[in-house]
């Protein structure tokens, strides 16, 4: 009897619900990861970081794999269009009777995972399908009624309840199995662009579970506090991880079950935090399961589908580059740009800049973020942006519009993180360095961008048009 696990964002050999199965009903087992190029770069707007991270880690994985007794065959295709084919192709090849892999929720991937097991039932091959993406399965977590949750908190509440009624929290682990004589093949050549990620991003499953160690063992009883201090190493930065797998939210939660005799409740403060930002990926991916036509690019609130953004190219590009003259804006958009990954805070700030500031369409910054940052999750970045531009479901209230020079007192009152990432304000007194501009045309210092807009006036604009349409 032959399996054949089939890895998508699950690449990881500890929490592997299919792999873990395949193993346990089967005497052999192979392995395939498709990597779709044209799908990855012209729709899904894959970054060059988030490339060149996959690819190091697949050369880790596949070698872990094979000290299992798997082997793993990465096959590079076009589109979404042909995994049916290829998938069958490889499990007739192997000969085996049953293809095993863990589900992913937005509508293109649904549909090609459906088109995959029409496929193999055509060849007479089995398929099982497993929730090792998430926590908590996208229909377990319902209310009274029977719908989905629609606002976080009350998600959050259910969601929790569904974690204190799990049994076990052992790890799923895989054993060795019959050692393989085959050497793996070799990787092809990565097709997408890349940036090498090497100096800050290790890849390889037992490198990003020490990382996570570290963080539990350092950091996380101070997660509540200084996670929005964008100068401070406050967070995690196991979000990569999570995107592509490397790491189990199943494993995540177990090391914060072990802090608590009743969890999911009893946990101290930063632990709960920390709970709870795993339960709003899982929200997001859970929207994207209800509701498919948030992966078609469409507002949760229909009513605001209308609203007339700005056709503004030029204030876009400004915005990209970080030149707003707003300097947590620019400093956020800048460390971005550089490192391909930005802290969360930074993320609320820059996008409720561009949507409500300029009022410039948020699906334009939502693809600026998917095609630079590292960490790019489809469900979270469209929730996120939804939610700073008031047209998500549980959307911050259309009338909050943050004030960047208030949230950079806030959060960055020492000047710090700007002076970090805004080279031009590097000698910026603290007093001046939130709003520099009085302070550098005394000096006659003209290197720093001017603002693009008023703040209270952009803020009434984007009031205005709001309004019109949602009353109207």
């Amino acid at each position: 009897m032959t399996a054949l696990v089939w890895f998508r964002h699950d690449l990881r050999i500890q929490d592997n619900p299919a792999l873990a199965s395949a193993c346990a009903e089967h005497d052999e087992v192979h392995a395939v990861y498709l990597l779709p190029q044209q799908t990855f770069a012209d729709a899904h707007f894959w970054s060059p970081r988030k490339a060149d991270l996959l690819w190091r880690h697949l050369s880790e994985f596949q070698a872990d794999l094979h000290a299992k007794g798997i082997l793993l065959k990465v096959k590079v295709h076009d589109t979404f269009a042909e995994s049916g084919a290829i998938i069958s192709g490889v499990a007739k090849e192997v000969s085996a009777d049953c293809v095993y892999f863990n589900a992913e929720y937005p509508v293109h991937e649904s549909k090609r995972d459906g088109a995959v097991r029409s496929a193999l039932r055509q060849h007479d091959i089995d398929s099982r399908v497993y929730h090792g993406l998430l926590l908590v399965a996208p229909d377990q977590v319902k209310t009274q009624q029977g719908d989905y949750y629609k606002v976080f908190t009350p998600f959050n509440k259910a969601w929790r309840q569904q974690l204190a009624q799990q049994t076990s929290w052992q790890p799923t682990a895989v054993e060795v199995r019959k050692p393989v004589t085959q050497e793996p093949q070799p990787l092809p050549e990565c097709p997408l662009p890349r940036i090498d990620t090497s100096a800050d991003w290790p890849v390889g499953e037992q490198a990003v579970l020490s990382k996570f160690g570290q963080f539990v063992g350092h950091s996380l009883k101070d997660y509540q506090r200084l996670r929005d201090l964008p100068a401070v190493a406050g967070t995690s930065k196991l979000s990569a991880y999570l995107e592509l797998g490397v790491v189990a939210p199943k494993t995540l939660a177990r090391n914060l079950q072990s802090l608590s005799p009743s969890f999911p409740h009893g946990l101290e403060q930063g632990s709960d935090t920390w709970l709870t930002e795993l339960a709003w990926r899982e929200f997001y991916q859970h929207l994207m399961y209800h509701e498919p036509r948030l992966s078609r690019g469409e507002n949760y609130q229909q009513q605001t589908q209308g609203l007339p953004w700005r056709d503004d190219e030029e204030g876009f590009q400004r915005w990209c580059e970080g030149r707003t003259g707003y300097p947590i804006v620019d400093a956020g958009m800048r460390e971005l740009n550089e490192t391909g990954w930005m802290h969360n805070r930074l993320r609320m700030i820059t996008a409720n800049f561009l949507v409500k500031d300029l009022l410039i369409d948020w699906r334009k910054g939502e693809r600026y973020f998917m095609e630079n940052l590292i960490d790019g999750s489809f469900p979270a970045n469209n929730g996120g942006w939804q939610w700073s531009a008031s047209v998500g479901t549980d959307a911050v209230p259309y009338f909050r519009v943050f004030n960047p020079i208030r949230q950079s007192e806030k959060f960055d009152p020492e000047g710090s993180y700007i002076r970090k990432w805004v080279n031009e304000l590097k000698d910026v007194p603290t007093k001046h360095i939130h709003w520099p501009h009085a302070w550098l045309k005394q000096r006659g210092d003209n290197n720093y961008a001017k603002p693009m807009v008023d703040h209270s006036v952009a803020r009434e604009r984007f009031l205005t048009t709001f309004k019109q349409v949602k009353n109207g």
